[in-house]
């Protein structure tokens, strides 16, 4: 039994929905029509924390102590995600994956981070705009809270590298739809690229605010978490342009093997569901578990599932890049460079690199 603390509601209930039940419980629907894991089926239990951190230690200690869930995987949100770390490092209870950016959860002995960090997504956005593309003046609108913040201390310090520092940074409080003040303020300090490091909602509010006031010459860019057509497409056709960072191949219509046997068990067991980024890190999330697991063999104990994905070099998923995890205990480091044109991505660039 393997659990977690979800959005099923709030801000972000369509991509908790997405990766729970059409992405982890889509994968272990194939392993447990396989005949499960050395003969054993996966079950999994969610609760709904609509991205409040309180909520999140609520369920969390309930998956832990009535449920007594094995581990507890891919919750999401960064401020939900960080409030539930000590118990679980204290109760020795692996926290598998979390779809978060801040950077608090690296190299602890029971977290293997799942997304790629704000730190390394950072270094990846600064590189290629201000080292390739010789942007100068950046500015940002992020959410004042661990999630927006973690990616604003990481911009800083990249550009400082570069010698630029942010023209202009506004922030939201969580939960307020309402941007255009600070749409207005980073207007005026006239920044080539303003980084957005919000949820749905406020992303898309952005983005119609700045159509509305022909604010035309800044590059929106969306970070790794809102880089999403789904969510996009909220602002309708204020999105067309956007550019950001990917952290998943297209899920439509990428020809990887990984992919396509994704996209294969989404037609079986969920045909009305649309392939979308999010499922496709649930489904990945579950996948790194079940080949862990395997590997830990028939004894299967929490220390020694951690111990089994430390051992992953090179692994080949068919959808990533080879993953190999080290003592920072990540498995995602790349994304690369995309721009909404027509109202899905254009890749920009390769894999970029976030060593």
């Amino acid at each position: 039994m393997i659990g977690g603390s979800n959005s099923f509601s709030g801000p972000l209930a369509f991509t908790g929905e997405q990766i729970t039940k059409y992405g982890v419980d889509l994968y272990f629907k194939v392993i447990n029509d396989a005949g499960g894991i050395h003969g054993r089926k996966v079950r999994t239990v969610y609760y709904d924390d609509a991205y409040r951190p309180q909520d999140a230690v609520a369920n969390t200690k309930k998956l832990v102590e009535q449920d007594r869930v094995f581990a507890i995987i891919i919750p999401q949100g960064s401020p939900p995600v960080v409030a539930t770390l000590d118990y679980l490092e204290e109760n020795k209870v692996p926290l598998l994956f979390p779809y978060q950016s801040s950077p608090v959860t690296r190299g602890k002995r029971y977290v293997m981070q799942g997304m790629t960090l704000s730190d390394r997504s950072s270094k990846m956005m600064i590189d290629y705009l201000a080292g390739q593309r010789k942007v100068k003046k950046f500015a940002a609108l992020y959410q004042d809270d661990e999630y927006g913040k973690s990616f604003l201390t990481a911009f800083e310090k990249d550009l400082g590298r570069y010698g630029l520092k942010l023209v202009a940074a506004e922030s939201v409080k969580r939960g307020v739809t309402d941007v255009s003040a600070q749409v207005a303020k980073l207007q005026a300090a006239k920044p080539e690229v303003t980084f957005l490091v919000l949820v749905p909602g406020p992303g898309a509010q952005a983005l119609k605010e700045r159509q509305k006031i022909g604010w035309t010459d800044t590059i929106m860019v969306s970070t790794g978490p809102l880089t999403d057509e789904r969510y996009l497409a909220l602002a309708g056709d204020a999105a067309e342009g956007v550019e950001g960072l990917s952290l998943w191949p297209d899920p439509v219509s990428s020809d990887l093997p990984g992919v396509k046997l994704y996209r294969e068990h989404m037609r079986r067991y969920f045909p009305q569901n649309e392939p979308n980024r999010y499922s496709i890190a649930g489904y990945f999330a579950a996948m790194l578990f079940a080949e862990g697991a395997k590997r830990a063999g028939r004894n299967l104990t929490r220390d020694s599932l951690m111990t089994a994905l430390e051992s992953f070099k090179g692994y080949e998923s068919g959808i990533l890049p080879p993953i190999t995890i080290g003592p920072d205990h990540e498995t995602q480091k790349q994304g690369f460079w995309v721009r909404v044109e027509k109202g899905n991505f254009k890749p920009m660039t390769d894999w970029l690199k976030s060593e």
